[in-house]
């Protein structure tokens, strides 16, 4: 079977954080290469990672996206990371309520799986702290509206019959370089996850 990877997310996705691998995407994408025992890419990966992104910023690129790396030969399979960004605190208001969060996914999981597209989910990870942490001037991060929106992520994926990888439990306060992007030993314990999780 010959696997075309998407993996498409936030600045995580991207691999901020892990300088020296380059975030659990590429680690995700070097695993999958070095399995073809020939010079012959018998299954490919592409990172689609955009700093700072919302569901709403995915749900206006993703036309584009899915137009540029769909591969007919292949089994396309979109691996989504979208999330923490929504839940970030802004002088009081959130950047997307958690309504307009599941909208926006139940939005794109359609836009994928019409294209004939296979998805996969991966919950939100954790921030360093219990309590809130603030990321820049009048910008906040908490789990517990994080733990929220990863609660309604969760249940949007079972009632929908969507393959849901979950986060929560992945990353230790050890595991970050910054309080929210993970250092390389936190990529590495996604990539994990997701390789368990993929059965690769």
């Amino acid at each position: 079977m010959k696997n075309n990877y998407i993996i498409i997310g936030d600045s995580i996705t991207y691999g901020i954080g892990d300088f020296k691998s380059g975030g659990y995407s590429t680690m995700f994408k070097n695993f999958i290469v070095n399995k073809d025992d020939s010079k012959i890419c018998n299954n490919l990966v592409h990172v689609v990672g955009f700093p700072g992104d919302t569901s709403n910023d995915i749900l206006n690129k993703l036309d584009n996206i899915l137009d540029s790396f769909i591969h007919d030969e292949f089994d396309n399979i979109i691996i989504l990371s979208i999330g923490i960004n929504d839940t970030q605190e802004f002088n009081g208001n959130y950047k997307t309520s958690v309504n307009k969060y599941k909208s926006n996914i139940e939005i794109i999981a359609k836009k994928i799986t019409d294209k004939g597209f296979s998805l996969i989910i991966l919950g939100l990870t954790r921030i360093e702290s219990d309590k809130k942490f603030l990321w820049k001037p009048n910008k906040y991060y908490d789990n517990s509206v994080i733990f929220e929106y990863d609660t309604e992520l969760e249940k949007l994926c079972r009632e929908n019959k969507i393959k849901y990888i979950p986060m929560q439990d992945v990353l230790q306060k050890k595991d970050f370089i910054d309080g929210l992007h993970p250092n390389q030993n936190g990529h590495k314990k996604i990539f994990e996850r997701i390789k368990e999780y993929t059965n690769e």
